[in-house]
């Protein structure tokens, strides 16, 4: 089903996802949830994250906040560089050290070695 949805991630990583997705931690995930989940995969792909005609500027708000929480995986309200590693590796996109400075630069505006949540949207708009 993943790969229907444009998903490629190893068994490891599928076991983690269902860890990180499941709300009570048992393993289990209900359709809410993996709704969720799949959301956030989706926009951090960019799939949800541009207006696609019909979109209000609220579901795009919460589609970019979902993004960026699967960045800011210790949810400290900024992507540090091993962070942004991790996600983009998670998501298929393995990068190289010149890339993550570039991604940096781009995003990191205040250059304080991170990217909050504006910097992130102004990105990705």
């Amino acid at each position: 089903m993943l790969r229907n949805l444009g998903i490629q991630v190893s068994d490891d990583l599928i076991a983690e996802l269902i860890k990180d997705a499941s709300k009570t931690g048992n393993g289990l995930i209900d359709e809410n949830d993996f709704m969720q989940w799949v959301t956030k995969i989706q926009a951090l792909q960019g799939l949800d994250v541009t207006t696609s005609g019909g979109d209000s500027e609220e579901e795009i708000t919460r589609d970019l906040l979902a993004a960026f929480k699967v960045f800011d995986r210790d949810d400290n309200g900024y992507i540090t560089r091993d962070e942004l590693r991790a996600a983009l590796e998670m998501i298929g996109e393995p990068v190289t050290d010149a890339q993550l400075n570039q991604v940096l630069a781009l995003g990191d505006i205040d250059h304080d070695g991170r990217i909050d949540y504006e910097e992130f949207v102004k990105m990705l708009l």
